[in-house]
């Protein structure tokens, strides 16, 4: 009888605790078999599976992606699982699902992976078509269909499939917290870009080291033609004055002169050969960047707007 009435109690928390997390809005865990977001063949029209489908998870990751897989690492790769189609007609297109640890991580992949001149798909969290390649994420997803060519029948067989993957993956997830710290007026929304560490920081601006900055997280955006604004996030405030004190020092040896760094607010400016302006600014645990072309004038007023936000 104890047995029986402690599984009994086991039983009911359970589903207390579940239905607290269903109620509370967050997002349960995809199944641990990437397959079973493959959609059937008979789902998917003129359409067949072309093989058997590849799995690679961990390290196992090199040897799929030779040379790229690095990036997909630091922001938290965990499985891929990848499945060829074609048709009669012998067009083709590979498909991609990516487990990353957490919705963070999938949505700064597609930021990664996504283009300034990308089509906006109704797809996933959010989804992009450029060509033949379509991107979009959804939960601690990322899916990557390529076409083998651009042709509008391949095009059309992406859509569907993306279509069908979507429904099969449950769940939901919001951007990073950090994404909403970049102020909205004039900010190209195609533009944004979230990063997890030094090598996405170092594909978007590539003229600070690894030991200066010590990127933990951070993101971008474009206002304008020129002008590009960079939020970086750090564990405390202690580190980001040091990680500042270090890249003031890197960059003044590449920049030109130094132009202003008030006492009362941490902030230096410098300028180029060719007119180019770095400003940064340090607040509490961030640093903000901000880089512009001549002519353009907006770090005082996007620093003062993310100094508001957060």
């Amino acid at each position: 009888m104890l047995k029986r009435g402690f599984v009994a109690a086991v039983g009911f928390f359970t589903v207390i605790y579940l239905s607290f997390l269903y109620s509370s809005g967050q997002s349960q865990p995809g199944p641990t078999d990437l397959k079973s977001y493959l959609p059937s063949d008979k789902d998917i029209r003129e359409w067949h599976a072309d093989g058997l489908p590849q799995d690679f998870k961990g390290d196992d990751l090199y040897l799929y992606i030779d040379g790229g897989a690095e990036i997909y690492r630091e922001y938290g790769f965990e499985q891929v699982v990848v499945q060829d189609y074609k048709n009669l007609g012998g067009k083709g297109f590979s498909l991609e699902i990516f487990r990353m640890s957490n919705p963070e991580a999938a949505f700064g992949m597609y930021t990664f992976k996504k283009s300034p001149k990308g089509k906006v798909m109704s797809i996933g969290a959010e989804g992009q078509m450029e060509d033949y390649y379509l991107n979009f994420w959804k939960g601690s997803c990322l899916i990557t269909l390529t076409g083998f060519e651009s042709d509008p029948k391949t095009i059309e067989g992406l859509i569907l499939v993306a279509g069908l993957v979507d429904k099969k993956i449950q769940d939901v997830a919001k951007r990073p917290s950090l994404v909403a710290a970049l102020p909205g007026e004039g900010l190209l929304e195609t533009s944004v870009r979230y990063f997890r560490g030094y090598l996405g920081f170092m594909n978007l601006y590539s003229s600070l080291g690894k030991e200066e900055l010590g990127v933990r997280e951070g993101v971008r955006g474009d206002y304008g033609v020129g002008c590009s604004l960079f939020i970086l996030r750090y564990q405390s405030e202690q580190e980001s004055r040091a990680r500042f004190s270090a890249a003031e020092m890197a960059i003044g040896k590449s920049f030109g002169s130094k132009e202003s760094q008030p006492a009362d607010a941490p902030l230096v400016r410098l300028k180029d050969d060719h007119g180019k302006f770095l400003s940064l600014r340090r607040l509490g645990n961030y640093i903000l960047l901000c880089l512009e072309d001549p002519g353009s004038d907006r770090s005082s007023e996007l620093f003062e707007a993310v100094d508001k936000s957060i």
